[in-house]
This record gives C-alpha cells, sequence and structure tokens, in this order.
C-alpha cells in the first residue's frame, strides 16, 4: 500500500513533466546567437560576410606594406586572348583552406594563436569559458541533474532528448547550411582539436582517456570551455525571450530541463544576474586613421535587467597594449550608437563589456589611412602630389590604383589629360603629362580610398 502512494505521485509527475515537455519547440537551438553550428566547408561566401560585412579588404589591403603579400597574390593576371586581365577574386572560401595561386592559406579562427593557446574568449567572449581563467568546475561525483554530454532521457516516440547537449544541439540536415552535431563542430577545429594535421595529443584537451577520474566523454571535461560561469549566463535577446521556453540556458522550465532533465526550476536560473551581451552586426567595418567615426552597433542584451538590478555596456575597442574604453552615445537592449575615437592605422577588434567583467564576442574593425592630397604642382611636363595615405602602386593594376588629370570645360565637357606615373610612394607621386594644365583636377585613385585637388604651378610663370 506504501508503494503505492509513492508510486502514483511519480507518475503524476512524470505526467506534467512530459506535458510541459510536449509544448516545447524541437531542436536544434536558434541559430542567432553565436556561430552557426556547421562545418567550416559547409560556410560560403554570403555566410562569411555575416560576420565580415565590410573593412575586409582593406584589412589584407594591410598586408602589403609588411613585403609578405604583393597585389598579384590575391588578385593574380591571366592572359585571354592575347590580352593581361585581372582576377578579382573576392570569395573567402577559394582561398583560406586551400591553395590558391601557389600559397597554401589556413583556415582563419581556430588557426589563430590565441586559439592554439585556448583562450576561446578572445573571440567568442564570455559565451564559453578559457580553460585556465580560473572558473568553477564542481569536484563532486556527477548526479541525477548534473548534464550529458549527449542526453538521459529520450521520447522513443518522438525522439525528442532531455538532460544533455543533445536536446538542443541536435544536426537539422534540411538548412542551409546544414547544422552539425556537436562531435562534428567540436572535432573539425583544425589543428586546435588534433584532426587537421594529426595530433592525437590535442585530444586530452578535451577528454582524458583510460585513466580519468569521470571518463572520456565527462561533462567535467567540457567544463573546461562550458561551464556554469558562461552557461547560466546565456540567454539570445534575453530582454524579449527571457520569460519563454528553449531561448537559452536560462529562463524557464524547458531552459533548465534540457540540460539537466529531472531538475525543474522556476524563474531565472543561478548567475543571471549579469547576462553576456552579443554583437551580431556594425554599421561598418572600416574607420579612417585619424578621424573620429560614429559606429552603429546591433545585436542583444546591451542593457538586461534582473532582479531590479540593470546592467549596461560599454564599448572596448582591443588594439595594441592598451584597450580604449567608450560610453555609448545611445543604447537600448538591441542597439548601441557610440563615437568611435582617433585610431591609428592598423586591425582592432571591438566588443561590449557589461558589469565590468561580462564581454561579448569580438567582431573586427581596420583603421585605414585616409586619403589626402596636399598640392599637386606642376613644372613642365612634371606633376608632383604630395599627401599621405596613397598606399602601395603595381603598374600592372593601373585601371583600379592611378592618378586621373582631367579638365571639365564649358557644359561640362571633360577632357582627359596624359598621365605617366614616373615614381609612388605613401606620401609622393610623381607623375609626367604632356597636356596637363594649371587649374586642372588632378585625382588619385588608391588601395584606400579617392581624393582629388586642382593642379597648381611652380615657380612665377605659367607652365
Amino acid at each position: 500500500m506504501n508503494k503505492k502512494h509513492y508510486i502514483l505521485p511519480s507518475i503524476a509527475i512524470l505526467l506534467i513533466t512530459s506535458l510541459v515537455f510536449a509544448l516545447i519547440p524541437p531542436p536544434p537551438v536558434n541559430q542567432n546567437m553565436g556561430v552557426y553550428d556547421t562545418l567550416f566547408a559547409n560556410f560560403t561566401e554570403g555566410k562569411c560576410r555575416d560576420c565580415h560585412a565590410s573593412g575586409v579588404p582593406e584589412r589584407h589591403h594591410m598586408l602589403l606594406p609588411t613585403g609578405e603579400y604583393g597585389c598579384s597574390n590575391c588578385h593574380p593576371v591571366v592572359t585571354v586572348n592575347g590580352s593581361p586581365h585581372i582576377t578579382m577574386l573576392r570569395d573567402c572560401m577559394q582561398c583560406h583552406d586551400a591553395t590558391f595561386n601557389g600559397m597554401t592559406i589556413p583556415r582563419p579562427h581556430h588557426e589563430t594563436q590565441d586559439a592554439q593557446d585556448r583562450h576561446c574568449s578572445f573571440c567568442h567572449g564570455n559565451l564559453v569559458d578559457d580553460y585556465d581563467d580560473g572558473h568553477y568546475i564542481p569536484a563532486y561525483n556527477i548526479s541525477l541533474v548534473t548534464p550529458d554530454t549527449n542526453y538521459k532521457v529520450i521520447n522513443s516516440t518522438t525522439g525528442k532528448k532531455w538532460g544533455g547537449c543533445e536536446a538542443c544541439h541536435e544536426q537539422n540536415l534540411t538548412m542551409e547550411p546544414p547544422i552539425a552535431f556537436n562531435n562534428k563542430t567540436h572535432h573539425r577545429l583544425g589543428s586546435l582539436s588534433g584532426f587537421n594535421p594529426p595530433n592525437n595529443s590535442k585530444c586530452l584537451q578535451c577528454h582524458d582517456l583510460h585513466s580519468g577520474q569521470y571518463g572520456s566523454d565527462s561533462v567535467r571535461y567540457c567544463e573546461r570551455c562550458h561551464a556554469t560561469k558562461s552557461l547560466h549566463n546565456i540567454q539570445w535577446d534575453y530582454v524579449n525571450t527571457s520569460g519563454t521556453s528553449g531561448s537559452g540556458h536560462i529562463g524557464n522550465n524547458w531552459d533548465c530541463s534540457g540540460c539537466h532533465a529531472w531538475y525543474v526550476a522556476g524563474g531565472a536560473a543561478p548567475g543571471t544576474s549579469v547576462i553576456i551581451p552579443i554583437i551580431d552586426s556594425l554599421s561598418t567595418g572600416k574607420v579612417f586613421e585619424g578621424s573620429t567615426t560614429v559606429l552603429t552597433i546591433h545585436g542583444s542584451n546591451f542593457v538586461t535587467t534582473v532582479d531590479g538590478v540593470t546592467h549596461s555596456s560599454v564599448v572596448v575597442i582591443k588594439g595594441g597594449a592598451n584597450p580604449t574604453t567608450i560610453t555609448p552615445d545611445y543604447i537600448t537592449s538591441n542597439k548601441m550608437v557610440v563615437t568611435i575615437p582617433v585610431l591609428g592605422k592598423g586591425a582592432y577588434g571591438i566588443y561590449a563589456l557589461k558589469g565590468a567583467s561580462v564581454k561579448s564576442n569580438k567582431l573586427s574593425i581596420t583603421a585605414v589611412p585616409g586619403v589626402t592630397i596636399g598640392s599637386a604642382k606642376k613644372t613642365g611636363t612634371n606633376v608632383v602630389i604630395t599627401g599621405s595615405g596613397f598606399g602601395q602602386y603595381d603598374p600592372v593594376y593601373e585601371s583600379m590604383v592611378n592618378v586621373t588629370i582631367q579638365n571639365i570645360g564649358k557644359r561640362d565637357v571633360v577632357t582627359v589629360r596624359n598621365v605617366e606615373i614616373t615614381s609612388w610612394s605613401d606620401t609622393l607621386i610623381e607623375v609626367t603629362s604632356s597636356d596637363a594644365m594649371v587649374g586642372d583636377t588632378a585625382t588619385v585613385n588608391s588601395i584606400y580610398g579617392i581624393s582629388s585637388v586642382k593642379v597648381t604651378e611652380t615657380g612665377g610663370g605659367k607652365k
């Protein structure tokens, strides 16, 4: 009789729990947050541009002054019908992870030094943990409420899973690109995972093998990079989804049960005082050296209020030794407008920082030289153009990087002068022209931009 009293409430609880689960949308997890769960080989140019929307050409052109690359490395010249033509290839996937024009170019992201050092937060922010940042990993034995790397409970009819990563992180081959299982996305992290090139010693970064305390696939090893510090603070668009199920690792019952299975909690989970901000896009990835720029940042969780406490983000520009912290001119939960201060030429990272310690994923911005002409002075058939930001010049690419001199006459009739470039540096260009005149307009088309100025004379007489 006593046994029945115990069994019946248990059945009732399971039935109620099953009813709650049945109302939950199926996986895979929402792909609006973090990195799309696919393999690098499945990416396309368009998918790359989701994160690298602008500033990509400028970032590549920064490699030219180093002498390691030239224009022809990325824009080879081919002969068609006896005439040279420039290959204007701008497809990331044709170069990265491939041999292109004699260059073996590795995959980006996980081939970088920070990835090799397992400092994941350098790019992903606090959506993940760094293995050596001192974050908390439980030492007690695994229990019924401890998440599993796969799942604990499965509905044999629907195939629905609870109690582990697969509750949300399942493959979906109907998506474009297809969404992959966790084991595939983690095992295909280039040389970081030890699969390419083969390096079995790197398996120990995620697995403790025969001598491990918990076994090779224990969640305790996942917690080296995915611990309560990060997981309990992740929620997609917290302001609008904190009361809904299946939108993150915190919130209502499904968010808890999806990971913990036997544990049903009400409201937000512990550790949700500072929700991790997420940057989706920047209004521009290019700023000009020496000038301020107004930048609009779109994303989510820039401002969140939990338990009556409001947390707002600031913006951090990382480049060189000292990061620059900027207070937004305007901020909402999903938008920030900031004034980027004067930056020197170079590549930078930008991220949102909230609560002085919780940072978003990082996107790239590039500070390029502003093309400025100080003067264009004519002496005889020579025209000397001084200024800055002229960049590099290669005669093969004169159709794109060049100097033009023209006169706009009556009725807007344009006369194009003959121009031959004799020398080119970042601050001085010399050309010869048999028909250029004082008052003409000289224009420099460089790899960084365009600038124009009127031609003046040198000396006393009209040349």
